[in-house]
């Protein structure tokens, strides 16, 4: 394990070296001596660091090893916090302020902060010095003493799509599936508890959810939840006739808490359960008979399977150089599937020669009796397998909650805003922060969590098995200290990153108190409902993240943290954004969403001039400073008060992903203006970096327009709108007043278009109307979604033979009434025609007047079309009803019908 630990402080060092090297080019070091000492203090930890770098692929560590690295470590924290504290006092030293007495007070202020970061310097070179003869004191430089073995690391998977959507397999799990399967459906009324038991990795919540997917349509609502080892009600809910899976239960006591809010009733409702510990399977399983699946490991056949489909292409076959080795490794993994599936992934990143995948199965270690610990250490191998730098990124991981769904884009940014991710020629550091996420997905150390339309996941979570032992490594490092009420370790210390679990105890609070936390650098609060940090006061920090901490009433002091660069409040309680936020120069992400507070924002936002990820709520009103910031890539802004803040959107050339609200203007002459911005700021936008359009629908539907409609779909385009504005546009989301044909004519054209939602405001009462999707429109589109918003008529889509070639997902949101007999829309809407369908998820909407006969009639119409699909048994179907408890009773339903009888035509438009 010592080995694993090398790889934080390789990463301090590293991002040490670079802001060395980048003050030497600063006029203030060419004082006398000052160049010399950067100079000697950066060549020195170089030669530390190449150390550190053989160290993180050497196989074991000895005790001098593992001090001298802990040293060197602190070392670079310090020097790093060191230099950006005195950049940072140069910096505001630096701007501008009139006046001949301001002139002087700065000059003053600069000389005193370089007579301090001298002081520090020759303190903080004493350190290298003594640190540097220590190494050469004890030759740790020696090959012998550290016996290494280096390992390189492969690309990334191009077949990662493919591997994301089967990461499991689901190898050998038909069988399982079926039993289970049978027991759930067997007409029984009352409610049956399943309960799935085995030790970790065997793919309990894997087979779980393959069962929850195969009968989710055949339930009225489907959740699924862990109660893990805290338990938390809130995500349960009382149904009519449902289907949950409950993940990862630990004690009796616990179940007991869950099943006193299971509704006991007679509808045919199903629970699946999963737990390590059989006691509690016991009494999870329904009280007439036991129902308990033991989840076996997989045989030999289907563990092979499983193994070479992950390194090989379908059509390839082992090379028989191969056989023997890949044999027994198969047998050190003893039919685990998270084993299989992690070591092969590794292997999946290698040279296919016999002596690599001896080195690696010879790494696995001898075999054990206890499958999980031989589970352990094929983790641990992995682990170490991995390039330095994913080992830091991985280990900061750690800081989530076991079961939390960690976003994808937000994991990154925090990434960047620690300086974990490597700047590399003509990427950005976006993506190079992707392409470690997608490589610790293709080497199995984090799962995917929603594959979307591009092929990407939209987050990950962590095994618990692999939880346990990065959060073990993250607290011997001192990468990461953790209160959940297991008695954090560290508390006494330094503490570089601090993560409050919703469950931290009033010791922890307590220990936290009286704990100096200056060089905290990142702090993330997980529910956490108490002011830990009444005075906020922490220098160094560079991610404060506080979603969702409901009794924070606001950010004190938060103009402390100079340093900050990732800023998170969403949904935090804040009453106030002190306008002292401006202070924080380097500030790159700003997450506001959720607040509490309506009104302007703060003016000083305008000055974060660095902000590249803004994220506010649709209750907040921008300031007219905002028009300020040119770095945006990321800008989340639902209302829109003012045709300037239009325009200036048009000047954003970085700006990848625009999510905006309509525009309710006041009069004409307003609403031309907006409409005339807007088509110009949306062709500068798609010139550029524009990728992903939201429009979103203003809460209050009267006046309200959407710009885009004129800026797109107008028949007759200005000059300035004869080239598409979305022509480089693949995901886009926007609502329409009314359904239009010449809105997917337009659409159609769009050559990168991925994902589309269109949902529709309004139609013509008692009009019906089925729109034709034909067959040279939507070449590329992978995701489509339709969605009626408000009560009006009735309408649909039909899709024609070859329409949507390339189309994985439909989701569909539609009216029940006037779906039974001749007065109502087709469900026969060629389904059949859409070749490469995956999955289809259909919202009935249960109002406006929608009788239960009409409802199941519906969803029975939309279960015999996704039958008739050719392709239909490897369809996914996902049913739910909106509106459901305004559904009338089949008893009105005479009066109904004839009622929507006398409504408008049934009439078929193409598009």
């Amino acid at each position: 394990m010592e080995r694993a630990m090398v790889s934080a402080s390789t990463g301090a060092m590293t991002s040490l070296l670079a802001k060395l090297t980048a003050l030497l080019s600063e006029e203030y070091t060419k004082q006398k001596g000052v160049r010399r000492k950067i100079e000697s203090m950066r060549d020195e930890l170089g030669s530390m660091n190449a150390l550190l770098v053989k160290l993180a692929d050497a196989e074991e560590l000895d005790g001098q090893l593992k001090q001298w690295r802990n040293s060197v470590r602190e070392l670079a924290y310090d020097m790093e916090d060191c230099i950006d504290s005195f950049t940072l006092k140069l910096a505001h030293g630096d701007g501008a302020q009139p006046g001949v007495m301001k002139k002087m007070a700065r000059k003053i202020k600069r000389l005193w902060a370089r007579h301090k970061v001298a002081n520090q310097i020759e303190e903080l070179t004493a350190r290298v010095k003594e640190v540097s003869d220590r190494r050469s004191r004890y030759k740790l430089d020696d090959e012998s003493f550290i016996r290494s073995a280096t390992h390189g690391h492969g690309a990334i998977d191009p077949r990662l799509p493919v591997l994301l959507a089967e990461s499991m397999g689901l190898v050998g799990i038909n069988g399982p599936r079926d039993v289970i399967t049978g027991w759930l459906m067997d007409g029984e009324p009352h409610l049956k508890v399943v309960a799935i038991v085995g030790f970790g990795g065997l793919g309990k919540t894997t087979l779980a959810m393959e069962v929850y997917r195969s009968l989710g349509g055949h339930f009225h609502h489907k959740a699924s939840t862990s109660v893990s080892r805290r338990l938390d009600l809130k995500k349960l809910t009382k149904d009519k006739r449902y289907l949950i899976v409950i993940d990862d239960v630990w004690s009796s006591t616990d179940w007991g808490l869950v099943k006193s809010v299971l509704p006991q009733n007679s509808h045919h409702s199903r629970v699946i359960t999963t737990t390590r510990i059989s006691s509690v399977a016991k009494c999870c399983s329904s009280d007439s008979k036991e129902l308990i699946y033991e989840i076996e490991p997989l045989n030999n056949v289907d563990s092979r399977s499983l193994f070479m489909r992950r390194i090989f292409q379908p059509d390839d076959d082992c090379p028989s150089q191969l056989e023997v080795v890949s044999n027994a490794i198969l047998k050190k993994c003893g039919g685990l599937p998270l084993a299989i599936i992690t070591i092969s992934s590794l292997l999946s990143t290698k040279p296919k020669i016999r002596e690599q995948w001896e080195r690696v199965k010879n790494g696995i270690g001898s075999s054990r009796e206890e499958a999980s610990t031989q589970m352990k250490n094929i983790l641990l191998f992995s682990y170490y397998d991995l390039p330095y730098y994913l080992k830091t990124c991985l280990l900061y991981v750690s800081m989530f909650p076991e079961d939390h769904v960690i976003e994808r884009r937000t994991l990154i940014w925090k990434w960047i805003a620690e300086g974990l991710v490597d700047e590399e020629m003509g990427q950005t550091t976006v993506e190079v922060g992707e392409a470690y996420f997608n490589e610790l997905i293709n080497r199995s150390m984090i799962q995917p969590v929603d594959i979307e339309y591009d092929g990407k996941a939209r987050a990950c979570r962590l095994h618990d098995v692999l939880l346990d032992i990065l959060v073990a490594l993250s607290g011997e490092e001192n990468f990461v200290t953790i209160c959940n009420g297991y008695g954090a370790k560290n508390l006494l210390g330094k503490i570089r990153r601090l993560s409050l679990h919703d469950k931290y105890t009033e010791n922890e609070v307590e220990q936290l108190s009286t704990t100096d936390l200056v060089h905290v650098r990142s702090v993330h609060a997980f529910g956490s409902g108490k002011d830990i940090f009444d005075q906020l006061d922490c220098p160094a920090m560079r991610v404060l993240d506080l979603e969702g901490c409901s009794l924070w009433l606001q950010v004190k002091n938060i103009h402390k943290c100079l340093q900050l660069r990732y800023l998170n409040l969403r949904w935090a309680g804040i009453t106030e954004v002190p306008n002292e936020i401006g202070n924080l120069q380097y500030l790159e992400t700003l997450d506001l969403r959720g607040r509490s507070q309506e009104g302007k924002l703060p003016p000083a936002i305008g000055e974060l001039r660095r902000l590249k990820h803004l994220l506010v709520s649709y209750k907040s009103e921008l300031p007219s400073e905002i028009t300020n910031l040119r770095a945006l890539q990321v800008l989340l802004m639902p209302t829109i008060n003012s045709v300037k803040l239009v325009e200036w959107l048009g000047e954003l050339r970085e700006l990848r992903e625009l999510y905006m609200g309509s525009v309710k203007p006041d009069g004409i002459d307003e609403l031309r203006r907006y409409k005339e911005s807007f088509a110009t700021s949306l062709h500068e936008l798609g010139r550029h970096n524009l990728r992903l359009l939201h429009i979103y629908r203003h809460p209050d539907g009267s006046g309200v327009v959407n710009p885009l409609i004129d800026a797109c779909f107008s028949s007759v385009p200005s000059p300035a709108a004869r080239i598409n504005p979305l022509v480089h546009i693949s995901h886009l989301d926007t609502w329409v007043p009314t359904m239009e044909m010449r809105y997917l004519r337009v659409l159609g054209d769009l050559q990168c278009l991925l994902f589309l939602c269109i949902t529709v405001d309004d139609f013509a009462a008692g009009v019906v109307e089925s729109y034709l999707i034909c067959s040279n429109g939507f070449q590329c589109l992978k995701e489509f979604e339709f969605d009626i918003y408000a009560p009006g008529g009735r309408i649909g889509l039909v899709f024609a033979p070859g329409a949507m070639p390339e189309l994985q997902t439909l989701r569909l949101s539609l009216k029940a009434k006037g779906t039974k007999g001749d007065h109502g829309i087709s469900t026969d809407f060629g389904l059949e025609h859409l070749s490469a369908l995956k999955r289809v998820c259909v919202a009935t909407h249960c109002y406006d007047g929608a009788t239960t006969m009409e409802v199941e009639s519906f969803e029975a119409a939309i279960r015999n079309a996704v039958s008739g699909h050719p392709n239909h048994s490897r369809i996914e179907l996902a049913l739910s009803r909106r509106g459901e408890h305004e559904m009338l009773k089949d008893s009105q339903e005479e009066h109904e019908v004839s009622a929507g009888q006398e409504g408008g035509q049934v009439g078929l438009r193409e598009g």
